[in-house]
């Protein structure tokens, strides 16, 4: 579905100083199934965009549409039914004590809110189900695919992060919600979590925001590229508006808060 944002405004008070305004009036969309990635400067407004849109803060202004769905009306865990989301630290994402398997059941759970647990078979997966995780996460190429029974907290950080992301898609969300969510990878295990988000979300064709600081990603992933900068949209450059660019110059806009020529996308 798509993303509508439309004059969000939202602030809050900061040590020694009585009120930071970061949003004003802001609006911003995104289509059904467009893959779009947020960067900016530390404070330009990228995860706190994200948490609005989620529900962990609440806007003092303005409207958040999902499809036609007013997702600012809606606390987080009703905008949970339709909304993945992948945090920077892997250890958010999961329950260590749990086992892979169990891990995906929750996550079934949380996009199936209207069943009971007993509905669902509580939280311990029966036969069909490990057979279902273990085609889902073989067909990914995933090698979690043979540890379904293995605690999460045994698992490398890496392999933590491809499991929430395959959680976060579990029942085809209509919005992923990516917060740096490779940040704190080595750089083989960053590779494979980008490689399978690209893949996820092409194969759920679902909407998608992505932040990040890395320049490198932001070049190479997605449909489009956004940059924020005090609250404010500087930037938006369309797939092929972007192929111009490299991170020189996206380094430049960091410096100089120039604006940037707007796309029509």
């Amino acid at each position: 579905m798509s993303l509508t944002v439309e004059g969000l405004s939202w602030g809050h008070p900061v040590p020694g100083l009585a009120w930071r305004q970061l949003f004003n009036a802001l609006s911003i969309s995104c289509p059904q199934g467009q893959f779009l990635v947020l960067i900016g400067s530390n404070g330009s407004g990228k995860s706190t965009l994200l948490n609005l849109v989620a529900g962990t803060l609440r806007p003092t202004g303005g409207q958040i549409h999902l499809g036609a769905r007013p997702l600012h009306r809606l606390n987080d865990h009703q905008r949970a039914r339709w909304i993945g989301r992948v945090m920077q630290n892997p250890l958010e994402g999961t329950c260590p004590g749990l086992s892979v398997a169990e891990n995906l059941r929750l996550a079934e759970r949380r996009h199936r809110p209207a069943l009971s647990w007993r509905g669902l078979g509580g939280i311990h997966p029966n036969a069909a189900d490990r057979r279902r995780y273990r085609d889902l996460l073989g067909d990914l190429g995933l090698p979690l695919a043979d540890r379904l029974d293995e605690p999460v907290g045994q698992l490398s950080g890496g392999q933590r992060q491809t499991l929430s992301l395959v959680m976060a898609t579990l029942g085809s969300p209509d919005l992923l919600l990516l917060d740096e969510h490779t940040a704190a990878l080595d750089p083989r295990a960053e590779a494979i979590v980008m490689a399978l988000t690209d893949r996820l979300i092409r194969q759920l064709g679902t909407t998608a925001l992505m932040v990040t600081h890395s320049l490198e990603q932001a070049l190479s992933h997605g449909d489009r590229l956004v940059m924020l900068h005090e609250g404010q949209v500087i930037g938006d450059w369309n797939s092929a508006e972007r192929a111009a660019l490299n991170p020189a110059a996206l380094r430049e806009l960091y410096s100089t808060s120039i604006v940037a020529p707007a796309s029509s996308t």
